[in-house]
């Protein structure tokens, strides 16, 4: 099976990507290089032929993992680039091939933060062109996933962190209500 993993460099994209490579061809998409990452096979959208590497690869599976986040003060183009536009962008480009578009969205409400709205939009968008385009597309709202070598801005990282080295916590008041999910059992959903 050939699977396309976008945002291959995240903490998602690349453990899908280490998880999957052993059992099937893969190859990720990104928008810049990185060289600490691990990946041999990887298009960069910074190519001018980024979309035409992508069908030339041919995938049966495509898995969107690409999240702005907005952690770091990136404008709102920058979320609605990376969690609007590029997923659709490359939904659209696969109309010749019989492939299944896999977007790893967000269960949380749109009111939350700039980026839970534009994950939702991107999942609308989707739904309305989907007819068009592919047949097949299956939305994961993903709760809150965690792991080693996750992100020191995430909110299990940081909260083993600051308890390590005796810093206060700011926690809000603990009304909301929200699933911890560890990556590895995660991993074994997209079986």
């Amino acid at each position: 099976m050939k699977i396309l993993i976008m945002g291959a460099f995240g903490f998602l994209g690349s453990r899908l990507t280490s998880y999957f490579e052993s059992r099937h061809t893969v190859i990720g998409l990104a928008r810049k290089r990185n060289n600490e990452a691990t990946i041999n096979n990887i298009i960069y959208t910074t190519e001018n032929n980024w979309i035409e590497k992508i069908l030339e690869f041919e995938p049966n599976i495509i898995i969107n993992t690409i999240a702005c986040y907005g952690r770091h003060n990136e404008p709102a183009t920058a979320l609605i680039e990376s969690n609007i536009l590029m997923p659709i962008r490359v939904l659209e480009s696969i109309s010749s091939l019989d492939a299944v578009f896999i977007n790893c969205g967000t269960s949380l409400p749109p009111n939350t933060s700039l980026y839970a709205y534009t994950k939702q939009k991107a999942n609308e968008l989707a739904a309305a062109i989907i007819d068009k385009v592919c047949g097949k597309y299956i939305e994961l709202k993903l709760e809150h996933f965690y792991g080693a070598f996750d992100g020191d801005d995430k909110f299990t990282s940081m909260v083993i962190r600051r308890c390590l080295s005796n810093q206060p916590v700011k926690l809000t008041s603990g009304l909301q209500q929200r699933d911890f999910l560890y990556i590895k059992d995660l991993l074994t959903a997209f079986d």
